[in-house]
């Protein structure tokens, strides 16, 4: 196949669209991201990046752009209701084994960083853009936006969130549920506040990320912007289902959390205002493509999760990122469109399930009472005791690969977050695609074609202006 121009249409620019256009941009495709709202934007909220990810933000330079509100913490905490410490996690040990930092940044200083990355890429972001309906064959798509401007793409992604218009419109019947009780809350306090009204808050907060565990939710602190803010995330096992954002009494919030440490309740008595958020999860589906594979869902629009493991965002950019590299084969012409879409379902569907279910774990531990309490806290407690001995004594439960290194209570997470290359992971999907549909010369053991395919690429990739011989080889 020869190369050929591609034209990627992006609908919605979160975090996980904003992530497909960069990809898909430097991949060699030209891409156009509609944006419902008026302007691109995120609310301020903290947000985690494991190695998963803050490998693309040091990749794409978005690390340069954002620079020190991109925040690395020295430790990761555990406490108990009693202020016991339960599970440390050293992500300076975590950047050894996987070469990339750990860090916490509100999302909209992500956000913005990725937005002006895209920019940096030829991305032409359209906002006030809300696509009204859109028509595909098996020729392309066809996209009309409520203002009546049409768009043509080869290629549409869907990352327009939970309440996709992409989705619904291909599968109806595709709804996000509120799978438990467990609702979150969310607010931000500025340290010069924090540290004027609970002095000892110095003694605890010190660039650390803290959380509380105890019966029926939890309680994480860790820095933002630079140092000058908190961010505070508190969840809760209601006593009903919450399926959309609502305003909550502030006295009610706080009573949630009557019995746990003095400390944690005084830092959660300084908001003047909370509002509790649902967690939706998204049934598995059985795929995320039209049946021409030229329209896809990504993100939360295929499958949004429970945030216990902090990867819903992350998820969203390593399906951008994956889908990027697949995009750049269809570029080269190795691939067709259908074929880079059926890698992306393939490789993206059962590793988005497995961090779904491992959400599920990682809250069941967080919010565990009881004996089921006791059970864990006794798992880790021989770890906290070496540590005061200044000595490694690593969990033997887990494979040895692990042991090093844990993220407080989740070490069946380490494998899915840590080690992971979404881009990495997308070359070798390729690589075996290929191997497996591509014929073999018999006799040399050249794969058929090998020849022609690269010198396609690379007369097509700059030497065109240099002088051949009566080979058609370039001249030395």
């Amino acid at each position: 196949m020869a190369p050929r121009q591609l034209h990627v249409g992006v609908c919605g620019g979160g975090m996980g669209g904003l992530a497909a256009a960069i990809a898909c941009a430097r991949a060699g495709a030209k891409v156009t991201l509609l944006e419902a709202a008026k302007e691109l934007g995120e609310i301020g909220a903290g947000i985690q990046m494991f190695s998963n990810v803050s490998r693309l933000l040091i990749r794409w330079d978005v690390d340069k752009i954002i620079g020190d509100d991109l925040i690395a913490v020295d430790e990761i905490n555990t406490w108990g209701l009693d202020d016991e410490l339960l599970a440390r996690f050293d992500p300076k040990v975590g950047r050894k084994y996987t070469g990339f930092p750990h860090w916490v940044v509100r999302r909209d200083h992500l956000h913005a960083g990725l937005t002006e990355c895209a920019r940096r890429n030829g991305v032409d972001l359209i906002v006030g853009s809300r696509v009204e309906s859109f028509e595909h064959s098996k020729d392309g798509v066809k996209v009309k936006t409520v203002q009546g401007v049409e768009h043509s793409f080869d290629l549409l992604v869907g990352s327009d969130g939970i309440r996709s218009t992409i989705r619904r419109s291909l599968f109806p019947d595709a709804v996000p549920k509120a799978a438990s009780t467990v609702a979150a809350f969310r607010g931000i306090l500025s340290y010069e506040e924090v540290f004027a009204k609970v002095p000892e808050a110095k003694q605890w907060l010190r660039n650390t990320a803290d959380a509380w565990v105890g019966p029926d939710g939890y309680i994480l602190l860790y820095p933002l912007s630079a140092g000058r803010e908190l961010n505070v995330v508190a969840m809760f096992q209601m006593d009903r289902v919450v399926t959309q954002a609502e305003e909550m009494n502030i006295d009610e919030f706080q009573s949630l959390y009557k019995d746990w440490s003095p400390f944690s309740r005084k830092i959660l008595a300084l908001l003047k205002s909370t509002q509790i958020w649902p967690l939706l999860v998204m049934p598995p589906m059985k795929t995320w493509a039209n049946e021409h594979k030229n329209v896809v869902l990504l993100g939360d629009a295929a499958h949004c999760m429970q945030n216990h493991m902090a990867q819903g965002a992350a998820t969203a950019m390593e399906d951008g990122a994956f889908l990027g590299v697949v995009v750049g084969e269809v570029v080269r012409g190795t691939i067709t469109v259908a074929e880079a879409i059926e890698l992306y379902e393939k490789k993206r569907m059962p590793r988005v399930w497995t961090k779904q279910q491992v959400s599920f774990v990682n809250g069941t531990l967080n919010m565990a009472g009881g004996d089921e309490a006791e059970r864990r806290n006794a798992a880790s407690r021989p770890e906290i005791e070496a540590l005061a001995q200044d000595v490694v004594r690593p969990n033997k439960t887990l494979p040895p690969q692990y042991r090093p290194w844990q993220l407080g209570f989740s070490p069946v997470s380490v494998p899915s977050v840590m080690y992971f290359d979404p881009e990495g992971d997308a070359e070798q999907a390729v690589l075996e695609y290929l191997q497996n549909t591509t014929l073999m010369d018999e006799k040399t053991l050249v794969t058929k074609g090998l020849w022609d395919r690269w010198w396609g690429f690379v007369y097509n990739n700059g030497l065109q202006s240099q002088q051949l011989d009566a080979k058609g080889a370039p001249k030395l």
